[in-house]
This record gives structure tokens, C-alpha cells and sequence, in this order.
């Protein structure tokens, strides 16, 4: 689905925006980036075509919200910059659930830009859409991303066995993680503010 209009963020220097064509390169690129490709095995190579193709049918689909994540400029007159990509999928109104994951430009990590996108996806997660438990998967090997996770409060809950394809011909196990609406409430909403405010001094 597609929310209509944006989503700033809690410092005020990012909005998650729908898609757009005007998009779909920097997708593309982003997901077939090494660095992305590293811990993620989407293929090397995706093109503008499936891009599109990808972002119409998912706006369609009601368990699924993408986000562009980008950069708010100091002034009025200047564009908006692409940063990355942030999705809330498998959205279960029953069980009042769903899974959020993220990708960044490698270009602006150790940026905090991860951290104040996640806090407003989480935001809407929560308080506005108001389910009760998102989950996380990660590959085992994606050491910054599982420290992210736990450094803020989410629950390691278990291994996935041979969960992703590698696109060798073989599998790789991810994490699972989650934090329910407790946690969120309780530590982990807290844990982000506090240091989306560290980043502002």
C-alpha cells in the first residue's frame, strides 16, 4: 500500500517518502551494492524494469508499506536526496504484526541515518498503525545490523536454518529478532531517542 504523503523524522533531517520513479535508480543501485549484496543475496544485477515493476505491485499490496528514505535540505530551494530504503511487510491486522527491514546507502553509515528512519518506522508501527510485535531477519554473518538491533532493545529470538537462498545454489541461516509493543513502550523507543539526540549536538 501507499500512504499518502511523508513521514519526518524525530530529528527533522529525514522524511520516508512512497517510492517514486524518480527512485528507482538509486534502488537499484542500493540493492545491488556490494556492500548491500554483502549481507543480503539479491542478485548482482536488477534492472530498472523490475524496479518499477517491483514498486507498482507492492503499492498495490495492502500488507506491505515501502519507504525512500530522504535527506531534508537546510533550504526550501534544494532537492531532497536519496539515502536508502525502509519496508514494513507482512502486515497481519489479526495478529496485529508485521517485519521491517531496512537498507542504506554504505556512503552514509555510522551516520545515524538507520537509527532516525527505524524510530519513525517504528513510530507508525506502534502508536499510528498500533500492532503489537515486528520482527527482524538478519544474516548471521551481518554483525553491524545484529548489534544495531540489540544495542536498542529488540529480542534475539532464534536462528532461522538455511533461511535465504545464497543464489549459489546454496542456503544461509538468518536471526530473527522482534520487539513487541511492551518493548517499544518500555526501552526501546527510549534507547533510540536518546541517541538520535546525542547525533544532534
Amino acid at each position: 500500500m501507499t500512504l499518502d504523503g511523508s513521514l519526518l523524522s524525530m530529528s527533522g533531517r529525514l522524511r520516508l517518502m512512497p517510492p517514486s520513479s524518480a527512485d528507482d535508480q538509486f534502488f537499484a543501485q542500493l540493492r545491488c551494492h556490494p556492500e548491500t549484496r554483502r549481507y543480503m543475496p539479491f542478485p548482482e544485477h536488477f534492472t530498472l524494469e523490475a524496479t518499477r515493476e517491483r514498486r507498482v505491485a507492492r503499492a498495490a499490496d495492502e500488507t506491505i508499506i515501502d519507504f525512500s528514505i530522504h535527506t531534508v535540505p537546510s533550504d526550501a530551494q534544494s532537492a531532497t536526496k536519496y539515502v536508502g530504503s525502509i519496508s514494513i511487510f507482512d502486515i497481519d491486522e489479526g495478529d496485529r504484526s508485521c517485519e521491517a527491514g531496512i537498507a542504506v546507502w554504505p556512503e552514509s553509515f555510522r551516520a545515524g541515518i538507520a537509527t532516525d528512519a527505524m524510530h519513525r518506522a517504528l513510530t507508525h508501527v506502534f502508536e499510528e498503525r498500533q500492532l503489537h510485535r515486528v520482527t527482524f531477519q538478519t544474516g548471521v554473518n551481518n554483525a553491524a545490523m545484529c548489534g544495531w538491533l540489540e544495542r536498542f532493545g529488540a529480542i534475539l529470538e532464534g536462528t532461522l536454518r538455511e533461511a535465504w537462498s545464497d543464489g549459489h545454489g546454496g542456503y544461509m541461516d538468518a536471526f530473527l529478532y522482534s520487539i513487541l509493543e511492551q518493548d517499544w513502550t518500555n526501552t526501546v523507543k527510549a534507547k533510540l531517542e536518546e541517541r538520535i539526540k546525542l547525533m544532534q549536538i
